[in-house]
């Protein structure tokens, strides 16, 4: 993540179709609904909108343009999508089926700020609860997989909850990365629980310690972010910025608007790398030196004196105030109900 360049990024932007979009057909449920005064039918009638559009990214067929893979590949913005129409059926199934879902638990992240016992503890109960919640979506679910089955949409949905993970804490530019980011990468390199050590560990800077910082990537442009606490989410959010690559609306940032973006960011992290250097170009006042024919006490007092009257020194390292961010602020909270890669 590290190694790619925005022109990279700008390459494989414009090799996308004219017609991407991170956005999925949306099925909300009335505000004024009562759950509780429907019948079962009349529930599965409310939530058939939200199970339409999740079966239908489900059963999207990968794209037959990767040459050496003959059955073909999903791009990360698949993954994106169906994990998001996902989130939508089970936002609504909840409020349309409340008895048979439970709710997930939270953990602190990352896990291993806890003791192992809790640490492992807290991981089974939570993989216990998704897993229960999987049961109940299954019957509605599986019947319509068409062009797949459970265990792949299963693999899928978790492959599709890291990309949206880890594109709250560095940016939607990542989902460009099909082929150094691949799904199949996300989903064999970490367990569950690596997974949320990895990524909690990412947004509080306790990877910024394993990386050799060499001069290269010490003048690369990285505009530190109020804030943070990573210096490796500043330097992979400058380039993977959902701003730069992706509207609101979820349509492609047209390469002149990605420009004045770009550039506007490497003005502010100039602007504020010289601050910095300001600052630590400040020295203390140098002392005066005691007059030698004063006695030591006449010396002493004189220091006194003048320490007394003398302001405080400027220290030679001050916090450097940091432009206004351009940027949202990260959430990196999993969204209600993940799921396990356990079939």
């Amino acid at each position: 993540m590290r190694s790619i360049t925005v022109s990279d990024l700008e390459q494989k932007s414009q090799r996308l179709p004219q017609d991407t979009t991170l956005a999925i057909e949306t099925a909300e449920l009335p505000p004024d609904l009562v759950p509780s005064n429907l019948s079962s039918e009349e529930a599965a009638d409310f939530l058939e909108p939200s199970l339409r559009i999740l079966t239908y990214h489900s059963n999207l067929k990968p794209h037959l343009d990767n040459g050496m893979n003959q059955n073909g590949i999903y791009y990360n913005v698949d993954y994106y999508r169906l994990y998001l129409a996902f989130v939508q059926f089970q936002k609504a199934f909840g409020i349309l089926f409340p008895h048979e879902v439970v709710k997930i638990r939270k953990i602190p992240l990352p896990p291993s700020s806890m003791s192992a016992t809790v640490s492992a503890m807290s991981e089974r109960d939570r993989d216990r609860d998704r897993n229960m919640n999987m049961k109940a979506y299954r019957a509605w679910i599986e019947p319509l997989l068409t062009e797949t089955n459970w265990a792949a949409f299963r693999r899928n949905l978790v492959v599709g909850e890291r990309m949206v993970l880890l594109t709250k804490v560095v940016g939607q530019g990542v989902l460009l990365m099909t082929k150094e980011l691949s799904g199949s990468k996300l989903h064999l390199t970490f367990t569950n629980s690596e997974w949320d050590e990895f990524i909690g560990g990412l947004h509080l800077g306790k990877w910024d310690a394993t990386i050799q910082w060499d001069q290269e990537h010490d003048t690369t442009p990285c505009l530190r972010e109020n804030g943070s606490k990573s210096r490796l989410v500043d330097e992979l959010k400058f380039k993977f910025l959902s701003e730069c690559w992706f509207h609101t609306d979820g349509s492609i940032v047209a390469p002149p608007i990605r420009k004045q973006i770009i550039d506007q960011r490497k003005q502010q992290a100039q602007l504020q790398w010289q601050l910095q250097e300001n600052q630590e170009n400040i020295s203390p006042p140098a002392s005066s030196p005691p007059n030698a024919n004063n006695s030591a006490n006449s010396s002493s007092s004189a220091a006194s004196a003048s320490s007394a009257s003398s302001p405080p020194s400027t220290s030679a390292k001050q916090t450097t105030p940091s432009p206004p961010a351009i940027s949202p602020s990260t959430d990196i909270t999993p969204p209600a109900g993940q799921i396990t890669t356990a079939p």
